[in-house]
């Protein structure tokens, strides 16, 4: 009888799995980079849209309230003389006044933090990407840090992450003050129009005595 052949199984030399394992890990770790890069870019954008709603209510609220304040005193000035409708008028320039304070102060710009210096950039403890901040050192100092967050990836969504925070506490802070706005306004609204209704109502029943 004639003996059969043995096959042998031939493996694959064992640089190309490293090879391989190497690239899909390199391939892995930059899809995760995209991810975070594309997470820091949304909520940058989404607190730019939602700083800019803000203002633009504000500066709604401001004009509103100005035109308020502005015809009310108007037409009280002109009738010559204190009626009983003085009361409801003084409301409603009130909550105008008030809501008008609250809308001021939510729009106003804001600079915040103190001097910031290299080694504060290098310790992760200053915020380089506020001008309010970055604005206060050198610019030799300043093109430093800019390479020390280059060379630091690290560092670097550190400092990205501590913008994110500081703008949403400015939008928490601002938001809340121009919940105070329009809660004034309406306020303001209701109680002047309460107190002209009981008035005029006060007003009617004595004339009909």
């Amino acid at each position: 009888m004639s003996e059969q052949p043995t096959v042998q199984a031939v493996t694959p030399p064992s640089g190309d799995d490293d090879a391989a394992k190497k690239e899909k890990k390199k391939k892995k770790k930059k899809d995760l980079g995209r991810g975070v890069e594309t997470m820091y870019r949304v909520t940058y954008h989404n607190h730019i849209a939602l700083s800019q709603l803000a203002d633009n209510k504000a500066n709604m609220l401001i004009s509103i309230n100005g035109i308020v304040i502005s015809v009310v005193i108007a037409i009280v000035t002109r009738l010559g003389e204190v009626t009983w409708s003085l009361l409801p008028v003084v409301v409603l320039i009130g909550g105008a006044l008030v809501s008008l304070g609250f809308a001021v102060i939510a729009a106003r710009p804001r600079l915040g933090g103190g001097p910031v210096t290299l080694e504060q950039v290098r310790s992760g403890t200053a915020n380089l990407l506020f001008f309010g901040q970055f604005t206060t050192m050198p610019l030799d100092d300043f093109q430093d840090s800019l390479e020390t967050l280059a060379k630091d990836p690290k560092l670097l969504y550190r400092s990205l992450g501590r913008q994110l925070y500081h703008m949403g506490k400015s939008l928490d802070s601002k938001y809340r003050r121009l919940q105070a706005a329009y809660m004034a306004f309406f306020a303001g609204v209701a109680a002047a129009t309460v107190v002209f209704v009981a008035m005029y109502a006060m007003g009617r029943y004595s004339s009909a005595l």
